[in-house]
């Protein structure tokens, strides 16, 4: 007896040594192999299981970051913004964990690094893919044999790529040479050869553009010309004050006044509205490299004249009010605490004090955000939600002209930038009768970048110029319908479908909603309650 209890025990510690033999290196390789072969669904999947066995595990974290980037970038390919911006998130999630378990593990750094130069500057990764791949390097100047050779190139050509997103060339030039110099006979050598000569025509024909310029401008002609851009910015006609001052700065680069007032021409005639509208269709980076350009010609103002608080005001407005993606939301805190101490007009210093509430609001939304990205599950997350979700109003039905549909949701999701929405009609079987509303950006960029795929689809883009309006952001809002279509014709009594579709940014958190209703002699209601970013919609039906 006691010799096939010891028999069956020596079976269960074989099957439980069987169970878990499999190492990290293990999956890892398998995962690469999988990922490898086209299939990173499968290789997230497998190292779910090395997750599962490995829970704090750097390296498993890693790949399965990777993972997700190379299932975001199929969904990119595929048209499905949406999905590859969730799916992008949850692969910084994951690379984010891997360095924070093992911050010098050369492997999370080095994916870190390779994706963050990968996505579109506007994710705002750029940097912190920069520091990781310098960190990367300095891991291997400490210790050679920790990090090879083969990974220090890709981490150059990386910081060229990062460089060259964000318009640094000689930083870009610079690592491209550190390719050549480490791997001189290489693929990776010839491609930043090739590189390299690119950036440097580039520059040529930009200095050849410099030389055809017109003469420097005399001190006389600058101070008449930044004069003159004043008195056009104050006017709004800001493309007058634009074409004066890039003048001067290319004549008097170190004008302080000249960049200051530049930045004000380029940003003014976004103020009291949206800042997309219909050239983003041609360039969907029109509005971004606006912020970037306005940024850091402010930024050479403050360098330039570092007492002139007005300087400090204006570049720490707009560091709080551009998006995150710009990166200067600290420094803008900064600015404008100086503003606070020192001796600027009260007002202006009241203003300051309500930007500078205004940039910590951002900053806790920040975290907030972060919290529900990293912990979805988590109590936190619905006392977040909770904090987010706005009082209601309601659809006045003794207001509208009737028949009339009328269409309440509420966006209960506060992201760092106000989300694209589109409110829509069809018939049962799909068929696009009219849209309502849908958001500036999603309105005018159309199919050069959908971020809104159900929409896009259904419709196709018919009508969307006449409906494209300032984005809504969080809270109740109110759409009428009029029961005509697109045509302006009265539609025949029936059922028909409301759809309302919201994608906020950066989070990448995601919903539509629809609800039918039926037209004819009947008043009808119906309440549609489902997900947290479109908690509410109810429609109304008066004859």
């Amino acid at each position: 007896m006691r010799a096939i209890l010891t028999v069956i025990c020596l079976a269960v510690l074989l099957l439980s040594a069987t169970a878990i033999a499999k190492t990290v290196d293990e999956y890892v390789a398998e995962a690469e192999a999988l990922r490898d072969g086209g299939d990173a669904r499968a290789a997230f999947e497998l190292l779910g299981e090395g997750m599962a066995a490995y829970p704090d595990n750097a390296l498993v974290q890693a790949h399965l970051g990777l993972c997700r980037g190379r299932l975001a970038g199929e969904a990119a390919n595929a048209g499905n913004l949406p999905e590859a911006g969730t799916l992008l998130t949850e692969a910084f999630t994951f690379l984010d964990k891997g360095v924070e378990l093992d911050p010098d593990n050369p492997t999370t750094r080095l994916y870190r690094g390779l994706m963050g130069v990968n996505v579109p500057v506007f994710f705002g990764k750029t940097n912190q893919a920069l520091d990781d791949l310098e960190y990367l390097i300095a891991l291997h100047e400490k210790n050679p044999d920790a990090v090879s050779m083969e990974m220090v190139v890709q981490a150059y050509q990386s910081m060229a790529t990062g460089y060259t997103n964000i318009s640094d060339m000689h930083q870009a030039i610079a690592s491209w040479e550190k390719v050549i110099e480490l791997s001189p006979e290489s693929d990776a050598a010839r491609a930043a050869q090739e590189s390299i000569a690119k950036i440097m025509a580039a520059m040529a024909d930009e200095e050849a553009e410099a030389a055809a310029s017109p003469p420097e401008l005399s001190p006389e002609q600058v101070e008449q010309m930044i004069a003159k851009a004043k008195a056009h910015n104050q006017a709004k006609e800001y493309a007058k004050a634009e074409q004066l001052l890039s003048q001067v700065v290319v004549s008097d680069p170190g004008n302080a006044e000249a960049h200051k007032q530049l930045a004000i021409a380029m940003l003014t005639p976004f103020e009291d509205g949206d800042l997309y509208d219909e050239r983003i269709h041609e360039d969907t980076d029109w509005a971004t490299n606006i912020a970037f350009g306005s940024m850091t010609h402010l930024d050479k103002a403050v360098e330039l004249a570092p007492d002139d608080m007005e300087a400090r005001f204006l570049s720490g407005v707009m560091a709080v009010s551009f998006p995150y993606f710009i990166g200067k939301l600290d420094q803008g805190i900064e600015y404008l605490q100086m503003v606070m101490d020192s001796d600027m007009p009260a007002d202006d210093r009241a203003e300051a004090a309500y930007w500078l509430g205004y940039a910590y609001q951002k900053k806790g939304m920040s975290h907030w955000i972060e919290l529900i990205n990293k912990h979805p599950e988590a109590e936190a997350t619905g006392l977040v939600m909770g904090a987010m979700r706005p009082d209601i109003e309601r659809f006045d039905p003794d207001a509208q002209p009737r028949p009339v549909v009328g269409i309440e949701f509420l966006i209960a999701f506060r992201d760092e930038l106000p989300p694209q929405v589109a409110v829509w009609i069809e018939t049962p079987d799909e068929e696009f009768v009219k849209t309502l509303y849908v958001s500036g950006f999603s309105g005018n960029v159309k199919e050069v970048q959908i971020v809104l795929p159900v929409w896009a689809s259904a419709t196709e883009f018919v009508g969307a110029d006449a409906v494209t309006g300032a984005s809504i952001d969080t809270g109740q809002h109110v759409y009428i319908w009029d029961l005509k279509n697109n045509s302006g014709k009265r539609v025949e009594d029936g059922k028909y479908v409301v759809k309302v579709e919201v994608h906020h940014w950066p989070s990448m958190k995601y919903q539509m909603v629809e609800g039918e209703i039926e037209t004819g002699d009947k008043e009808t209601r119906i309440i549609v309650q489902e997900g947290d970013f479109l908690p509410y919609l109810k429609l109304i039906y008066l004859p």
